[in-house]
Order: C-alpha cells, then sequence, then structure tokens
C-alpha cells in the first residue's frame, strides 16, 4: 500500500519527453489487462507492452498496480506510451493513475451489463469502445466531452478457421455450462437436449465447432457475445438467441443466422431440427457460408485493432490527452466513485488486500 500514497499527478514531465515531438514511425501501446487485438496491433506494425492479470501478459500482475509502480515499470522498460488501451476480462483493473499520461487513454469494455463499476471508471479515457451496443449511451455522461462508440466483438484469424473437417456433429455447444452470472444455463441447455441431441464441451471450441452443422448459442444477459463470431468463422452455422445489443445490424436472421427467443429451448430445439432435415442440408450449409464469410470480411480482430488505432490517432489530432489533463478535477470524483464500488461490492471475489487498495485509492481520489 506504501505506493499508493505516491501524489496521484506526481507523474514527471521528463518521463514523456519528446512523446509528441519524435518522429516515429511506430506507435507504442500499452496493453492493459485484455489480450484480444495484441497480435492485430502488431499485424499493424505497433509495439506493444502487455500487463495485467489476464494469463498470457508479458507483466503478470498479481495485485493493482499505482500509479507510481506503472511509471517505475515504463521506465524500467524504456517504454513511452503513445496509446494506452485498456480491454476488459470481467476482472477489476490491473493498473490505476495512466489518466495522468498524456498519451491518448482509450477503453473497452465488454461485459458492461454485469460490472457497474465501468461506467465512472470509464472517466479515466479520451474515448470508451463498448462491446453491445445498447450499453454505449451509459458512457455518454462524462465530465468532458469524449466520444463514445460501438466496437462489437469479434472473431481471432489465428484461432477461429473453417478447417474444411467433415462436419459429423449435428449440434454442439462450447462454453461453461455453470457459473455465477448465468445461472440459467445449465438448465436450458439441459431442457433443449432433452427435445434434440447435443453435443456439449467445456474448453476448446476450434475443434468441435470446425467439425460442427450447428453450433447452439445463449448469452449470460442477452449480450453480443464472443460465440456469435467465433462459431461462424469456424464455418458452422449459428443458432443464437436474439440478443438485441446490435446483433440485427450485423446479420440478417434466417439468411446469415438462426435466432431464437431468449431462454426458449423449444423454439430453439424446432429451428435445429427444421435446420437439419436433408432437404434443408444445402440451405443450412449456404447460411454457414454466408456467416463464415461476413465475418472475414467485416468482423475480424485486425478490422477492429484498426478501428482502435484510426480513433488513436483522430484523438491525438484533437489534443485529447490535453484536454483530459485539464479536466482532472473532474475526473478523479467519478475515479473514486469506481474504486469504491470495487472495494465494496461483495459478490466480487477481491482478498481482502485487493479491498484495502481500492478503499484506499478511492480516498485519494478524492483527496488530490
Amino acid at each position: 500500500m506504501k505506493s499508493l500514497r505516491e501524489p496521484l499527478n506526481g507523474v514527471s514531465a521528463s518521463f514523456f519527453h519528446g512523446l509528441y515531438g519524435r518522429e516515429k514511425d511506430t506507435v507504442r501501446i500499452l496493453n492493459i489487462d485484455g489480450l484480444y487485438l495484441v497480435p492485430a496491433f502488431r499485424r499493424l506494425g505497433a509495439e506493444v507492452l502487455t500487463l495485467g492479470s489476464a494469463p498470457g501478459c508479458e507483466v503478470f500482475l498479481e495485485r493493482p498496480l499505482s500509479l507510481k509502480g506503472l511509471t517505475d515499470l515504463l521506465t524500467s522498460r524504456g517504454f513511452t506510451p503513445d496509446l494506452v488501451f485498456w480491454a476488459d476480462v470481467c476482472r477489476p483493473p490491473s493498473v490505476v493513475g495512466f489518466e495522468n499520461f498524456p498519451a491518448v487513454t482509450l477503453g473497452y469494455s465488454i461485459d458492461s451489463y454485469c460490472n457497474p463499476w465501468h461506467i465512472p471508471y470509464g472517466a479515466a479515457f479520451d474515448a470508451m469502445f463498448a462491446a453491445q451496443k445498447d450499453y454505449v449511451r451509459f458512457f455518454d455522461d462524462a465530465p468532458i466531452t469524449r466520444p463514445t462508440a460501438w466496437l462489437p466483438l469479434f472473431a481471432d484469424p489465428d484461432t477461429d478457421q473453417d478447417l474444411g473437417l467433415d462436419r459429423d456433429i449435428p449440434v454442439s455447444f462450447v462454453g461453461t455450462v455453470t457459473g455465477s452470472i448465468n445461472t440459467a444455463r445449465k438448465a436450458f441447455l439441459a431442457r433443449f437436449k432433452r427435445r434434440c441431441p447435443l453435443f456439449v464441451l467445456t474448453g476448446d471450441y476450434g475443434s468441435v465447432f470446425g467439425r460442427s452443422r450447428l453450433v447452439l448459442n445463449q448469452s449470460a444477459a442477452g449480450e453480443l457475445n464472443f460465440r456469435v463470431f467465433q462459431a461462424m468463422a469456424c464455418g458452422a452455422a449459428l443458432l443464437t438467441e436474439d440478443t438485441g445489443n446490435g446483433l440485427n445490424d450485423l446479420f440478417t436472421p434466417g439468411q446469415d443466422l438462426l435466432v431464437y427467443p431468449r431462454d426458449d429451448d423449444r423454439a430453439a430445439a424446432a429451428l435445429a431440427h427444421q435446420a437439419l432435415e436433408p432437404e434443408n442440408a444445402a440451405a443450412l450449409a449456404e447460411m454457414a457460408v454466408r456467416g463464415r464469410d461476413q465475418v472475414r470480411a467485416k468482423h475480424g480482430a485486425d478490422q477492429r485493432a484498426a478501428q482502435v488505432l484510426a480513433m488513436a490517432r483522430r484523438l491525438a489530432a484533437e489534443g485529447a490527452p490535453r484536454r483530459r489533463l485539464a479536466a482532472l478535477d473532474l475526473i478523479r470524483p467519478m475515479l473514486a466513485n469506481a474504486s469504491f464500488i470495487l472495494a465494496s461490492d461483495e459478490a466480487l471475489p477481491l482478498p481482502p488486500d485487493h479491498r484495502a487498495f481500492y478503499a484506499e485509492l478511492g480516498r485519494l481520489y478524492l483527496l488530490a
């Protein structure tokens, strides 16, 4: 906790010496938590340093990192970011204090529906992306005028591929069957399975989706989830919940995919039976190809990474970091609110020292 007692505005100006004046060919990205877009950023020519609590981060953090800890780390690595990009992993943030940096800051909220702290935490960013279209508006109420945008989820071209395997699995579901958020999934899958044969697996989805004619998808809370894009990219036809959150803006039900009403196992099973009838085999295969080709063309990680970098360039040109730094007195109370939510939410599986970290952080934000 000692490092938390450092002033929140204690970043030395020399730390960013030359950030905007130097000639540079490569954008430097400090990627916090989710690694979803890191390979795509690198394919687009960026230099990326990853840190956070997600497995695979170059700097793995077992406890939250304060502003002083972050600046010490970056100084030791000689890494001066042009862009700080935070991607949601449905856990408390691993790094705090970067709102003090004169780099562009961008946030990507994926599971907004079960993480209310995302809204005040969004004040740290020059722009906020939300993966769920219906939640974009919640980020509009910010202390400074800044962009908010829908950035749907996507497929990973490195892993989500149609390998041309035999489609010997009629209907599959791959994912978590039980969980603290989606408590209704286990019962839904059991009811569906009584009406229609279903192969269920928890773990690696690629080999199963690549052999499936039809993939069943169900959301935790009506969100547009990764499975939509992953299943289609793997060449399976998709049978998914009619979620909203932009699903029908991206795809046309009945042409690109099949949809059923939430929690309606009877309707979902009936659609599966109909799609798998021998006389509908060609139509189902055509639907799978249409869906796969659309995801490849429009909804891959490279397309999303390009959107993020385009926003970062726009914000840098507009001087967005300077606007944020000038408004820190308005931003810090919102960050204090996010910190107190994290410290007090008993549903979060946080150890006591992490709760104490966020409680002290909230106090410091109010005092700064």
